[in-house]
């Protein structure tokens, strides 16, 4: 999934096709839009992987970014904020074939703030998008059932439900470790997870790089466990949140497998 990263970066495709335009409009949030194939088929739904081509401008004309250095489309999962907002509302209303151009106001692309040596303070950009294909996305992820197993909680507040304890040894602070998890809110919704691309995740345990309650639980977790842990908010992301994907004074739940200890 770290292309989407780059895509909700960088932004996304091309200026004017300048060919079989039929008609424009702008919508309630400022989005700019100019339809120049209509596609056929379905809309996209949220969780669908779409692919897709495109090219990113200044409106100077300046492109800043493009698929074309890519082998192929880029595959996207839509409604899952992979996109830049104004690109995710432009491709909702997209059937497979479709091509638009979309003009995007700083609020629905990189805001005021811009991005650092990509795109300047507060710029509106041109995207040209084309739908490639639509294809349904995984299945959702869920939370573990914890039903009938014991929850403890620890000196801190960290709430753990041991699934299996695991047979090898436990981290220490500093190791590199490969984990698979999904964190949800403690409503179920799903927030970041691992397991739609069956790419865990290796990183180094540390208690600059994690919150309070994935050191704790990492560093009492044999290699080989798997365990679901219920972090309260001042052992997560406390009264500022985190980004869009978790309000403040959030309660997270996350299931977590330490697959290996790297050391």
């Amino acid at each position: 999934m770290r292309i989407l990263v780059v895509l909700v970066v960088l932004g996304l495709l091309a200026p004017s096709l300048g060919c079989g335009r039929r008609n424009s409009w702008t919508t309630e949030s400022g989005l700019q839009v100019t339809e120049v194939v209509e596609g056929q088929g379905e809309t996209p739904s949220k969780g669908d992987i779409l692919k897709i081509r495109y090219t990113g401008w200044y409106l100077d004309g300046g492109q800043f970014d493009t698929t074309d250095k890519l082998e192929g489309p880029a595959a996207v999962r839509f409604g899952k904020g992979d996109l830049l907002p104004g690109l995710e509302e432009g491709v909702a209303s997209m059937r497979k074939g479709g091509k638009r151009i979309l003009v995007l106001p700083p609020a629905l692309a990189f805001g005021e703030e811009g991005r650092p040596g990509v795109v300047p303070l507060g710029q509106w950009v041109k995207f040209e998008v084309e739908l490639v294909d639509i294809e349904p996305g995984p299945p959702p992820i869920l939370p573990w059932n914890d039903a009938g197993l014991e929850i403890v909680t620890s000196d801190t507040g960290l709430q753990i439900i041991e699934f299996e304890v695991g047979q090898g040894n436990y981290p220490e602070l500093g190791n590199s470790v490969v984990v698979h998890y999904a964190g949800f809110l403690d409503d179920g919704t799903l927030f970041d997870t691992t397991y739609y691309n069956n790419a865990p995740m290796e990183f180094v345990l540390s208690v600059e790089s994690l919150i309070p309650g994935w050191v704790e639980a990492l560093l009492t977790m044999r290699e080989g466990g798997r365990r679901k842990i219920i972090v309260p908010p001042f052992l997560g992301y406390g009264a500022k949140g985190f980004g869009k994907a978790i309000p403040p004074n959030a309660t997270l739940v996350f299931d977590i497998e330490l697959l290996e200890i790297v050391r």
